[in-house]
This record gives structure tokens, sequence and C-alpha cells, in this order.
């Protein structure tokens, strides 16, 4: 074999042998190299401590103002008018003479009802007379019977003729005192479709309408399966202490604001509307600044007197796995050991509030929930992972990753162990 077939053979041998070599030694750094398995910090979360609040509306209704008295203004005699004494849709005051129709007529009425009546007081003064006379004769024997009857009976016809020329009198009166036609109470008063000189009378349209606006009703409908919980007593009928006794019904204006004065009730119907299925209420409520009018719609929402106090739970924390409500809780391991981890508590739910949930059971007054943190940097918060409660500055770092509850786990995912941020009293099991 010649030198260079050698150099050629152990060339072809050597080479294999460094690509081994090569690679077992850049897999001997790389075990060299290798870190330990790397734990990740606890997820920072903010807590909030479960209080006793006393309870507010949960009760609310759309609701219509109307007039506490209403009348329409009708002539009651046939005339033309001469005179309207008020300002159209302005306030008038009870008494206040509104119209008057043209009262000559009924004023020669009335002169001629006093001249009957007095003549016939006078055939009663004369009637009485002679029967006093011939009763006197007929007791002392000097009259007949008959002069008596005759005279007894001119007595009783001159009595008659005289009730009813009073009568006369009083009605030609009443006619007169029809023609000024006055405001029946305090209120605000219409337009009018007729002009001074328009002929009126008993079949004519309505002159004006006067509505009272001081005070004013208020009438609203609570539907029938409230009703029936506050019958039941449930405290989940969102009627604070469960009895209309404790309410008080106030208004919310269409700008949201609350109106100054709290009304009371004048009415509550003794059966249900089938039609509506609801359960009408009526409430009175002064109105001294006119800021509720006839055919407004208002919110009615039922205020306590003496409000009850309940464990609110923020809506922040509430979650849903199924039909199931949870919330997350930070405590020590169980078994012992440092720090905190995640744990579900169920809870049952009563009234829905505004601020969050009223709980029955499953927490107790002092005890903390989670109500942030929930997710972080797209890790959702497990049952038994590690958490750390950071002050409320840092939990803005935190929230900010997450912490909104519309980024909490979904409730598919809770059925795998991470329970779904509520997203309404229906999601919670609450009426």
């Amino acid at each position: 074999m010649s030198a260079s077939s050698a150099i050629k053979k152990w060339i072809f041998v050597l080479i294999p042998v460094i690509i081994v070599g090569l690679a077992a030694a850049v897999i001997g750094i790389g075990l060299l190299r290798t870190n330990p398995q790397i734990i990740p910090p606890p997820q920072r979360i903010r807590v909030a401590e479960i209080k006793s609040v006393p309870a507010l509306s949960t009760l609310k209704a759309v609701a219509l103002v109307e007039a506490n008295e209403s009348v329409d203004l009708k002539a009651r005699v046939s005339g033309f008018l001469i005179g309207k004494y008020f300002e159209e849709g302005g306030a008038v005051k009870a008494g206040q003479v509104l119209f008057r129709i043209e009262p000559d007529q009924y004023q020669a009425a009335v002169t001629s009802a006093i001249a009957d009546v007095t003549s016939a007081q006078a055939q009663m003064d004369k009637a009485t007379v002679d029967f006093t006379r011939i009763s006197d004769l007929f007791n002392k024997r000097s009259a007949p019977k008959s002069d008596l009857d005759n005279a007894q009976a001119a007595l009783d016809v001159a009595s008659a003729t005289l009730q009813a020329a009073r009568a006369r009198l009083s009605q030609a009166k009443l006619n007169l005192d029809y023609t000024t036609i006055k405001a029946p109470f305090d209120g605000v008063i219409s337009d009018t479709p007729f002009s001074v000189g328009s002929l009126v009378g008993p079949e004519s349209a309505a002159l004006a309408t006067v509505v009272a606006v001081n005070p004013v009703e208020v009438s609203f409908g609570l539907s029938d399966k409230v009703m029936s919980g506050v019958r039941l007593g449930d405290v989940r009928s969102g009627l604070p202490g469960s009895t209309i006794s404790n309410v008080r019904p106030k208004l919310i204006l269409d700008n949201g604001s609350v109106y100054d004065h709290a009304g009371e009730f004048t009415y509550v119907s003794p059966q249900v509307d089938r039609q509506t299925d609801t359960v009408r209420f009526k409430a009175r409520f002064v109105n001294p600044d006119g800021i509720l009018a006839p055919g407004q719609s208002v919110v009615a929402s039922l205020e306590p007197i003496e409000p009850r106090h309940v464990l609110m739970l923020p809506k922040v924390a509430l979650m849903t796995g199924g039909r199931e409500s949870f919330v997350y809780m930070a405590e020590p391991p169980q078994g012992g050991g440092e720090g905190l981890v995640a744990t579900v508590r169920p809870v049952t739910l009563g009234s829905e509030f505004p601020d969050g949930f009223e709980i029955l059971s499953g927490l107790k007054e002092g005890e903390e929930v989670i109500v942030e943190g929930l997710m972080s940097q797209g890790a959702r918060l497990r049952p038994g992972a590690r958490v750390a409660i950071v002050a409320g500055d840092e939990s803005q770092k935190a929230g900010a990753q997450g912490a909104e509850a519309g980024q909490a786990p979904s409730a598919g995912e809770a059925d795998q162990g991470a329970p779904a941020p509520a997203a309404g009293p229906g999601a919670a099991g609450v009426d």
C-alpha cells in the first residue's frame, strides 16, 4: 500500500471520530450550563374586606306624574262671555275669578223672583190674619165650620205660594252666581278655546281645565313576582325590610338627580292587574317649585325608612361556574407552608345592589376576597396558585395586566377549576 493511500484511509477513520467527539463535548457543555427549574413569582392581587353596610334601594319602577286634582270648567248657564281674567298656562288661586258670562238676564230674573216673594209674603200675611180671626169667631160659635175650613185652605195655599217664590228666587240667585266662574283650587289653568264675546252654555265644550300641581300623584307598578316575594318575606325580593311599611317612595328625575322631597303612599291595589301582571301603587309628593308636571315620566325608587344591614360583596369579586357562584380568597396553604395561595369559596347571593351583591351565606364580616389580579400576563388565577397581596398603588400595575372582571376566566374554564366572573344577577342566580 502506498503512503498516500494509507493517509487517505486514516483520514476517513478519524473524521467520524472527531465529529462524535465534538458532539459529546457540546452536549456536555450544555449540561454543565443548565439552570435549576425557575419558580414563577406569586401572582400579585388586591383584596377587599367584606363589610356590613346599610341596604340601599333595589326596587325601581318607571312612574307617571299625575295631577292630584283636575277639573274641567263648564258653563252652567247660557250667555255671552264678557270677561276672561287669567293667563293661559299660568297659576291660579282658589276662588279667583276666571270667566264672566253676561249677567243681565239673570239679574233681571233675580229682581223678578224677589218681587214674587214679596207678593207671596203679603198673601201669606193676609191669609194668616184671616185664619186667626175666623178661628176666634168659630171658637165663640159666631162662625160656621165651613168658614174655618176655607180660611185654613187659603192659609195653606199662601204658604205653598211663598215657598215656591222663595225657591225661584234661590234658583235665580244661583244662575246669577253661575255667570261668574272661579278657580275651585290652587293650580295651573290650561288654554281656552273661547274668546270674549263667544256664546257658551251647558252644552259647550270645557272653557278650560284647572289642574292641581302641588301636591301631585305619582303612579307606578311592581311586578307580581316581586310582590309575591315581599308577601313571603323573601329578602331577595329587593324590597328593603321585605314590607311596604318600611319604605318610602323617592323620585329620580330625567337628569339622574334625586327629587328633594320624599313621598307617601296613598294607594296600593288590592289585586294584580292581569294585563300587565303588576300591582299598582300611588304616592303623593309635594311640589312647591313646580318641578314635577302632570304627564311627566320619572323613576320611582323605594328607599328604606329603617334600612337593614347586609354583607356586601363587590361585583368584581363575584364569579360563576356553571350554576354556582364563587369568590377567590387568599389563604395559607393547607398543611402549612409559607405565603398565600388562591382558594375558592362558594357563596349564596341575596339582592343585587348598585355597589355589589348581598351575601346570604359563605362569607363572614371581616373576611377578604380577591378583587384584582385574577389574570396576570395571560396567566389565569387557579386554585392553589401562589399569590401576594399588594397595596392599592402596586395593584394598579397588576390590575393593568388583567384585573378587570371582563378579563377573568370564562365560564367554560371555570368548570376546569377557574370560575368565571358573574355577568350580572342572572348569572349569579338572583332574580
